[in-house]
């Protein structure tokens, strides 16, 4: 019997096939358990994706630990090992986890292997960056039309406060700077960044500067380099009774009247300059930019560290504005305008400074013109001629530099009041003619230079902008019921169509709104 059986093969084959069905069995069963597997690993992965996310951010007032837990117990998790690591200072804060889950295996624990590990891993970060922020604001006269700067105001009050909340925290470091420029067809320096950027000293009736061409190719104002200071020049009013002095509302007003507030985390001081912006002048959005780019720049760092020591800015900002490559530093620029570039005056050269040939009694604000080759002068408000300026021989009657002089009388006025024809009674008819000369060269186009037309403008704002562009500054623009000139260029300045905001009215408040709300960002940084 025994050798018959091992010499007959019947049955080998069902042999065979119950060696192979156990295989397949198995192998199948491996393939279940790692189906299992990577449905586990990828859940895990999710929740843990979604708990750091929780964790990181900057408004979470539990624990980052316990947050993180609470999300692997609500995605059903049990016996779960984890590992947080958290970072966080004043400005940001940053959870690492990594977490394993133990996977019962149905089918592989037949070959040995009882148990699958899955694993994930992930951080996020919020990041409260250092912020420098410049808020370029059109108060032109068109933003008295509409109600444009009633809805601007609480809009401009709401960002303020929504930008520097950063700088809320308990340890009181301050990250966030917020300087202010207000613009019409100037910008008013104002005596605070007077004091630390150089002018030129003509006058000192106002602190607005004359920008050339070359002033929109670099990204910085050197402090030390003096800026040509715009003649306190009223090249607009001509009213026979005009003020004097000249209020310079087309030009630069006086003192700090619609300045610029540089670097500031004051909150109050920034909502009262906003709350005290009058709408009048001109446009020159190109001005306004340049200073709020200048602003941002490194170079103004000997600037705002002298405003440090002076106790005006505060010192936390110290060596600010800072390098354009510092990787804890986001430099924005905010551009809003309601119109469009309109040209820019100022007086000319020849002009600008220098003795003229008016004199001015103090007492009550009579001019007289010399005529030195006759040695003779001739009164304004008497309408005669004299041999001493009005004023009298002691010494009353002051001889005005031209930088003074434009300070008393609007450009227009000049010829109808200094050389009108009662200046002729009485003279020959060669002093006659000559008379007359004499007012044609303080005729209005030859005492006032166009140095900039709107189109020019818009040339300059487009070179500052591509400056901005090329230092990675964000530039957020708002054409708010602009025309379409104005629009084209503020779309242009923006850094991308996304930072670009169209609006009409009370929209302007929600631009504003989506602007803060970029200044912080959450993101997954494994």
């Amino acid at each position: 019997m025994a050798q018959r059986f091992m010499r007959r093969e019947d049955g080998t084959i069902t042999v065979f096939a119950m060696a192979v069905f156990v295989l397949m069995v198995g192998v199948g069963g491996i393939a279940v358990d790692l189906m299992r597997f990577e449905a586990q690993r990828s859940q895990l992965q999710s929740t843990l994706d979604r708990a750091v996310l929780a964790a990181a951010s900057l408004n979470q007032q539990r624990d980052a630990e316990g947050v993180v837990r609470n999300y692997f117990e609500t995605a059903g998790f049990e016996n779960y090992r984890l590992s947080v690591d958290v970072e966080r200072n004043i400005n940001f804060r940053r959870v690492a986890v990594e977490a394993e889950v133990d996977v019962q295996t149905l089918f592989m624990k037949l070959f040995g292997q009882r148990v699958l590990t899955s694993f994930a891993s992930g951080a996020a970060e919020e990041r409260i960056p250092k912020v420098e922020v410049s808020l370029v604001l059109d108060i032109s006269g068109s933003m008295m039309f509409l109600d444009r700067m009633t809805n601007l105001k609480p809009a401009a009050r709401e960002f303020v406060t929504s930008i520097l909340e950063a700088n809320d925290n308990p340890n009181n470091n301050q990250l966030v700077s917020l300087s202010i420029v207000p613009y019409s067809g100037h910008v008013n320096m104002g005596t605070t960044i007077a004091s630390v950027f150089a002018l030129t000293n003509e006058h000192n009736y106002s602190r607005c500067a004359r920008f050339d061409w070359s002033h929109f190719t670099v990204s910085g104002l050197d402090p030390s380099v003096p800026l040509q200071r715009m003649a306190h020049l009223d090249w607009w009013d001509n009213r026979i009774a005009a003020p004097d002095p000249v209020d310079g509302r087309y030009t630069c007003q006086r003192d700090n009247a619609a300045a610029i507030l540089p670097w500031s985390n004051d909150e109050a001081a920034l909502h009262a300059l906003i709350d005290s912006l009058q709408a009048d002048g001109t446009t020159a959005i190109d001005a306004g930019m340049r200073w709020g780019v200048a602003l941002l720049d490194p170079m103004a760092v000997p600037a705002l560290n002298t405003l440090v020591g002076r106790g005006v800015v505060h010192s936390d900002f110290t060596n600010r504005p800072a390098a354009y490559d510092d990787l804890e530093t986001i430099k924005v620029v905010v551009l809003m305008t309601d119109g469009e570039n309109a040209p820019q005056y100022d007086v000319v050269p020849r002009y600008r400074s220098g003795p003229s040939r008016f004199w001015r009694d103090p007492d009550d604000g009579s001019l007289s013109v010399h005529y030195p080759e006759w040695n003779q002068y001739w009164h304004e408000d008497t309408a005669q001629w004299a041999t001493t300026p009005d004023g009298g021989h002691n010494n009353n009657a002051v001889r005005l530099d031209y930088a003074d002089f434009w300070n008393h009388i609007p450009a227009a006025l000049v010829r109808f009041r200094l050389f009108n024809w009662p200046a002729w009674t009485g003279l020959e008819i060669n002093r006659a003619w000559h008379v007359f000369y004499s007012g044609v060269e303080f005729d209005f186009w030859n005492i006032v230079n166009m140095y900039v037309d709107g189109h020019a403008g818009d040339s300059r704002l487009r070179q500052i902008c591509d400056v901005a562009r090329q230092n990675d500054i964000v530039v957020f623009s708002i054409a708010f019921q602009a025309p379409p000139q104005g629009q084209a260029v503020m779309r242009y300045c923006a850094t991308t169509d996304a930072h670009y905001y169209p609006v009409q009215n009370a929209n302007i408040s929600d631009a504003f709104t989506s602007i803060a709300r970029t200044i912080s960002q959450l993101r997954l940084v494994q």
